[in-house]
């Protein structure tokens, strides 16, 4: 039976780590340290040991960490322990090195011909109605004197029945 032991804590991860500075346009490994990451660490408190050991002022850097085969892996706790023959590469860039960001935002051109275009269908709009009401008007106006006129038809034509009958009656 094997003698495994869940109730041992977590071990600290002493990793290798190399550090090149491309953010100081230095394309070789500068310094070779052995950092200890303690189990659970939050990626603050790693960023915080890494840059203690180097030296680092962080603000306005990126920390790139690269494996032995040039990926990158995520820096957390669960970093493995290597050896110092084969160290992982710690690259720290600027923000936006090597990539030139492009502007999120659309133009005031664009925005101005849209705005305008839209403004000018509203104003069509509004001409219409208002070259229209004038006709709106007199077409309401005739089909209301055509319903009192059918309305005057049908109330002669009860007067005249009413009056019929009422002689038949006498």
């Amino acid at each position: 039976m094997s003698n495994v032991g869940f109730d041992k804590a977590p071990r600290e991860s002493k990793t290798w780590i190399a550090l090149r500075r491309l953010d100081k346009n230095d394309d070789r490994v500068v310094a070779l340290r052995e950092v200890t990451i303690p189990p659970a660490a939050e990626v603050p408190v790693i960023r915080q040991i890494i840059t203690s050991t180097f030296g680092i002022n962080s603000s306005g850097v990126i920390f790139k960490m690269r494996d032995q085969r040039g990926r990158m892996i995520p820096l957390n706790s669960s970093i493995p322990a290597n050896s110092k023959h084969v160290p992982y590469v710690l690259e720290v860039v600027r923000i936006f090195q090597h990539v030139r960001p492009k502007p999120r935002t659309i133009p005031m051109t664009v925005i101005n011909k849209i705005m305008n275009t839209r403004l000018q269908t509203i104003d069509r709009q509004i001409q219409r109605l208002e070259d229209l009401l004038p006709q709106i008007k007199l077409r309401h106006n005739e089909k209301l004197n055509q319903e009192i006129e059918c309305l005057n038809q049908k109330l002669r034509f009860l007067q005249k029945r009413m009056q019929a009958s009422h002689r038949d009656q006498t």
